[in-house]
Formats: structure tokens, sequence, C-alpha cells
């Protein structure tokens, strides 16, 4: 066997990070990675390799599996545990858990040189320094004009999306089933991290939502296709559970979450959207083919994610969540979730977001009015000629025998944009 494995070594606390490049192995198809690990080295042999790693430190001798795969670049990550923890530097500031179930802790192995744009050191807050972070991030970047616009053009063409259809019953392609059957393998030795080691499921479940609304947002918004321009961040900024590491403690938190990203980033911001996505998203959920209608979206993400900055959160929560949901998936927790999600969702639905948007709402509605009445006034001063005056009382006596049998519809078809202010009016002006 070849002996010229490149590899690096990254010494954390209690452990060392063994990455090595393999890119004349199919990992798709290779399931036995093993490092067998000793005291002073660790080797790996899967043809055509072989190699011996020295350790910096002494190991905690017995077998690792891979921890992280990057199919993009073919490598392996490894974790190397070590026999006594390490000082470090690092180990004079707190370092806070993150990702699925709070698997992970220290940096965030990048394996890009690209970084998260939102949050890509969550190891260095606490979940409430998170959250404020995040709400912070939210009030700054709320542009008023923008969700003002959206919410005029929603009512005149419902921004030229179509809303009505719910999501057909999806169906996993050949590919797709054999891509969640290699994640699921990857782990498939720590089954029980996704099962019995769970002791509280609903922020698992809580999580799980949260990326669903925002894959939902994503599809519904791109006509049901990928858009390799946007999905991402679509996907990325409005899950506040993958741009905060955030976490969730009860179904209204998490609903008012979504409604306030989903209307602060993305092309299209409004309420309406983001009131029909959780109908979507308690529609996949409520059917019978539930399990694989959630993979379904959790592949979109995973999708949109692999080849861009956003790939790091394939591994920290994307195919975690792949693995949950297939090994242990708590239906108890998710259908008390749904119930809470119908019960709660009218009184989110109207509740301000807390940027100030009923206020600005109101005064563009009346900035429109006003202006309407404006030009209304002035096209009145026009008077009309006895010859046009004529024509006309010639025209009405010649059309009397139709305008009654049409005077309806062409009450409705003159003026649109009349019917259009009249419905912005009559709204219940609630952000």
């Amino acid at each position: 066997m070849d002996d010229s494995l490149s590899f690096r070594t990254t010494l954390e606390s209690n452990h060392i990070l063994v990455i090595l490049d393999l890119p004349e192995l199919d990992l798709e198809h290779e399931s036995n990675l093993v490092l067998n690990i000793f005291p002073k080295e660790c080797t790996f042999t899967a043809a055509p390799y072989h190699a011996s790693i020295p350790l910096s430190h002494p190991a905690h001798p017995g077998k690792a599996f891979p921890k992280y795969i990057d199919y993009e670049k073919s490598t392996v990550t490894f974790r190397v545990p070590l026999a006594v923890d390490v000082k470090t530097v690092d180990n004079e500031f707190p370092s806070y858990p993150y990702g699925f179930c709070r698997l992970y802790s220290g940096p965030l192995s990048l394996e890009t040189s690209q970084e998260l744009k939102v949050l890509s050191d969550p190891d260095k807050y606490s979940f409430a320094q998170r959250w404020k972070l995040k709400e912070e991030a939210e009030k700054h970047d709320f542009h008023g004009e923008h969700y003002g616009m959206d919410y005029i053009q929603f009512a005149i063409d419902k921004l030229g999306l179509t809303l009505d259809n719910l999501p057909a019953s999806s169906k996993l392609t050949d590919d797709q089933s054999y891509r969640i059957r290699v994640i699921v393998e990857e782990k498939i030795r720590n089954q029980e991290t996704y099962t019995s080691c769970i002791e509280d499921h609903k922020p698992l479940v809580l999580g799980l939502i949260d990326v669903l609304l925002a894959v939902r947002y994503d599809r519904l918004t791109n006509n049901n296709e990928l858009n390799e321009a946007n999905s991402h961040i679509n996907i990325h900024r409005i899950s506040s559970t993958l741009a905060y590491f955030a976490e969730f403690h009860s179904v209204e938190q998490m609903l008012h979450s979504f409604y306030r990203r989903s209307c602060t980033y993305p092309y299209y911001r409004s309420k309406e959207i983001a009131l029909v996505c959780v109908q979507h998203v308690l529609t996949g959920i409520s059917s019978a083919d539930r399990k694989v209608w959630i993979q379904f979206q959790l592949l979109h993400a995973y999708e949109a994610f692999k080849t861009t900055e956003c790939a790091v959160l394939n591994h920290y929560f994307v195919k975690d969540y792949i693995r949950y949901v297939e090994l242990g998936l708590d239906e108890e927790t998710l259908f008390e979730c749904v119930e809470n999600m119908q019960k709660i969702l009218p009184d989110i639905h109207q509740a301000a977001l807390g940027f100030g948007e009923e206020k600005l709402i109101q005064k563009l509605l009346q900035d429109i009015i006003t202006q309407e009445e404006s030009d209304s006034t002035d096209s009145d001063d026009y008077g009309t000629t006895d010859s046009e005056s004529d024509e006309s009382d010639t025209d009405n006596e010649s059309s009397s025998s139709s305008s009654s049998s049409a005077v309806s519809a062409s009450e409705e078809d003159t003026n649109p944009n009349e019917n259009v202010l009249e419905k912005l009016m009559n709204l219940k002006l609630s952000g």
C-alpha cells in the first residue's frame, strides 16, 4: 500500500483532530473508515492508503470513527481522545457547546477558507448571549421602507407569488434515499446519540421546525427550485438555529423568531408569506408520510449548503437532523408542538414584530390615500366642452340598453387601483 498519505493534526484541550486527505477513495461508498489509536501514534489503512501518524500528546488507545466527512474535498476528520487534558491558553476563557443536541464544542471546523457571515464562533457565546446578538442584529437590519412596500405590493398582487397550493406529497429519489443512507451510516456506531441519550427532545424538535420553516420559505419564493444564488442565504439567515446556533424553549418563541427573521433578511418581506410557510409546514408534518416530507426538506438545505460558505452547517446541524429523523424522532413531542402551533398561530400572526412597523404601515397608507385624493381633486378642475357634452349625451342614449348589464363589471375594471386602496384601508393594521 501507498504510504504517502497527506494529513494534518490540530490539538484541542482534550482531543486531537486528525484530518486525512483521501482523493483516491470513493467516500460515499466507503463505510469502513477506522483510525486505530495507540498511546503515541495512530494508524490508518484503506486501500490504497496506509499511514502511521505520530501524536504530539499521549492518546487514549482504541478506535476512532469519522467525525466529519467532506465529500467535495475528499477529506475525513477523526477525533482522537487524549489520555490527559492539555492546558492551553484558550482555557482561560469559557467555551460553550453548540450544534445539534449541544454535541460540539471548541472552534468551528471550517473546511474551507470561507467563514459563516453571521456567527462563525458560537463557542465564545452562551445561549443567552447568542439570543441577544440575534435580536440586536434583527432590529439593526430591519428595513422599514422595504417592509412597507412589500406590504402594499402583497395586497395588490401577492408579490407575484403562488401561495394557494399546499406542497404536494414528496417522494425521495433513488439518489436522495442513497444520500440519507450514507449520512446515517456515518454515525451508525453512535446510534444511541440520536435515540436513548437524548434527555429532552423539545429543543431539538423546535430547532427542526425552525429549519423546516426556513426551507419552506426558500422553496415557496423560489418556485420549489434550488436557487444557487440565494437558497443557502435564505435558509441560513432565516433560521435562528442555523444563523445563531440558538435554542428555543417554547413554540411561541420559535414562531415569533421566524416571523421576525423572514421579514428582515429575504428579498420578499411579508408576514403573509410567513403565515403560508407555517401552514405548509404544519400540513407536511401532519401528513401520513411526514418522515419522508421532513427528509425531503432537509435534503434541500443540504444541497443548498454543500458548495457554499454554509457547508459547515451540514456537519453541525443538517446531517444530524437527518439522522435524528431516521433513527430517533420523538413523534409525541412533534405532535405536541404541532398542536401548540395551530393554537397560537393566529395570535403570533397578529402580534407586532417589535420593529415599530405598525406606525410605519399606517403612515405609508395614509400618504398613499392623501396622494390619491389630491390627484382626484386635480382631475376635477378640468371641465368639458359643449361638443363633448353633446357627444356624451348621444353615447349615453345609444348605450342605455346595455349599460345596466355591464355596470358591475365596469365599476370594478375602470379603476382597479381604487379597489386596491379600499382593501388597504380596510386591512387590520397590525404590521
